[in-house]
C-alpha cells in the first residue's frame, strides 16, 4: 500500500491522468475567482486542495447507500482517491472506460474500510497514478501524522441525486452539504458547494495562502473532435453503399469501421 508516489496539484497532470484511466472528453481548470466559475450544468466536480490540520469527525450521511465512498488507507494517494469521488458518482459522466466500470462494479456492496483497501490494491489505478511522478524539488506532503511537514489534502464535491456531498477519504463517510446560496435553484449545485469551500479559506491565518480549486468540466474540443469522427464514419458508410451500387467513388479517408463511436448505426 505504501508504493503510491506524490503527484502534482496540476490541472494538466489530472487531465492527462483522468484520459490514461480510460475516462476521456473531460478537462481540469483551475479556479482563481469562484465567482466567474462555469455554470453548474457544465462543471462535473470540485476538488479541493488545502492545508490538512486535525479535525474533529464531522457528521457524515450513509442515507444514499449507492453513493460511492471509499476510507483513505493509501498514503500519497489522496489526489488520485478525490478524483475518483467525483467521477465514480457523477451522473454526467457515462462512460467510465473498462477500469473504473469494473472497479465500481466489484466494490459495489463493499463498505468504505474494505473499498479502501480494493483501491489500494488496483494495480491500473496505481500504474496510471505512478506514471505522474513529482520531479519538483518541492512536494507537498499528504501524510496526516508526519508533525515535522505541513500536511496537505484533497476532497472532492460533487451532485448526486439532489443533493451535493464533500467525500473526505479521512472522514468516516460521505457529508452532505446542506447550506445552498439565497435564492439558488436546485439545480445550481455550486451555489451550495462554494460557501463550504469559502469558509475552508476563511480559516486559514492571513498569511497562508496554498490551497488550490480545480473544476472537473467536459472538453469542448473532445467532444467537436468526436462528432467529427462520427460524420466520417457515417461518410464512409454511405461512400461504400454507393460504390455497391455501381458509383466510380475513391474511398479516400478511411477509417476502421470496428472503431465507430457510440451513435454511428
Amino acid at each position: 500500500m505504501g508504493d503510491w508516489c506524490l503527484i502534482e496539484s496540476d490541472p494538466g497532470v489530472f487531465t492527462e491522468l483522468v484520459d490514461k484511466m480510460g475516462v476521456k472528453g473531460l478537462q481540469f481548470e483551475e479556479v482563481f475567482d469562484m465567482d466567474s466559475m462555469p455554470a453548474s450544468n457544465q462543471v462535473i466536480g470540485l476538488i479541493f486542495l488545502f492545508k490538512y490540520e486535525k479535525q474533529e469527525p464531522r457528521e457524515v450521511n450513509y442515507s444514499q447507500q449507492d453513493l460511492f465512498f471509499a476510507k483513505q488507507v493509501i498514503q500519497n494517494a489522496c489526489a488520485t482517491q478525490a478524483i475518483l469521488s467525483v467521477l465514480l458518482n457523477s451522473e454526467q459522466v457515462t462512460d467510465l472506460g473498462p477500469s473504473l466500470t469494473d472497479f465500481k462494479v466489484f466494490t459495489k456492496d463493499f463498505d468504505p474500510a474494505t473499498r479502501g483497501l480494493a483501491l489500494s490494491n488496483q494495480d491500473t489505478i496505481k500504474a496510471v497514478h505512478n506514471s505522474f511522478a513529482r520531479v519538483s524539488s518541492f512536494d507537498f506532503v499528504q501524510d496526516k501524522d508526519d508533525d515535522k511537514e505541513d500536511a496537505f489534502h484533497f476532497v472532492g464535491y460533487v451532485p448526486y441525486k439532489g443533493k451535493v456531498w464533500e467525500l473526505d477519504g479521512l472522514q468516516e463517510g460521505p457529508i452532505e452539504i446542506k447550506a445552498p446560496a439565497a435564492g439558488a435553484s436546485a439545480e445550481d449545485w455550486l451555489a451550495t458547494a462554494k460557501p463550504e469551500i469559502k469558509s475552508r479559506i476563511e480559516k486559514y491565518s492571513a498569511g497562508e495562502i496554498r490551497f488550490n480549486l480545480l473544476a472537473i468540466t467536459k472538453d469542448e474540443a473532445y467532444s467537436t473532435e468526436l462528432e467529427i469522427l462520427k460524420l466520417r464514419h457515417l461518410r464512409q458508410r454511405a461512400n461504400i453503399k454507393l460504390v455497391s451500387l455501381g458509383e466510380d467513388l475513391e474511398l479516400d479517408d478511411e477509417v476502421d469501421d470496428d472503431e465507430a463511436p457510440e451513435g454511428v448505426t
